[in-house]
């Protein structure tokens, strides 16, 4: 982050201002100091316009047309927040829609004010093991099950619990409408041929 916001030639202020990330909390981040989650992240990205998955690596993704990305377990970018253990998927495939992310949570108490995430979207979530409390600013706390699901607005903020004494473990699928690339017409058209055929007569 330092040496992309050096090569703008960025103050850490601007770059704070850009990101809409606090002085104190970027700073934090750059050298160390912080581990922030997805959607602190998110934001920082889009603020240096950076794909998330160029901040978090630093290569740039590959851009193509094909919609098809194969993720082999050395090809799974990781990193952690204070709370929680993040796996990135499909993180060589630029410009789609959506990010899905493999998470265990390691949090086993209430969040701090900066353990919120919140970031533009929604997101799918889904327990792979154990068993997740989900907090919400408008709604009142719920937990999932493995193999229970909630669909939320990544607007709202959010945060994340362990309540099992094993691992607990959840995929979470982010969209993000700024970086819509069809609508979903298209993307049925595009997925499926017969209603493509259809529409064309």
């Amino acid at each position: 982050m330092r040496s992309i916001r050096f090569e703008r030639k960025l103050t850490l202020q601007a770059a704070a201002k850009l990101c809409g990330v606090g002085l104190s909390t970027l700073s934090k981040i750059e050298t160390g100091q912080a581990a922030p989650a997805y959607g602190t992240l998110k934001r920082i990205a889009e603020g240096l316009e950076l794909s998330f998955e160029e901040l978090i690596s630093g290569d740039r993704p590959e851009a193509t047309s094909a919609r098809r990305t194969i993720t082999r377990e050395r090809q799974i970018l990781k990193f952690k927040s204070n709370r929680y253990d993040y796996r990135v998927h499909a993180s060589d495939l630029a410009s789609k829609v959506m990010v899905p992310l493999e998470m265990e949570i390691r949090a086993r108490g209430l969040p701090n004010p900066s353990d919120w995430s919140q970031h533009d979207g929604e997101e799918f979530i889904f327990v792979l093991e154990g068993e997740i409390e989900v907090l919400l600013s408008d709604y009142a706390p719920f937990r999932l099950k493995q193999g229970q699901s909630a669909y939320i607005d990544s607007r709202m903020r959010h945060a994340f619990v362990a309540c099992s004494p094993g691992p607990a473990r959840m995929l979470s699928i982010c969209y993000d409408p700024k970086h819509k690339l069809r609508t979903a017409g298209e993307f049925l058209d595009a997925a499926l041929p017969a209603r493509r055929s259809e529409r064309s007569r």
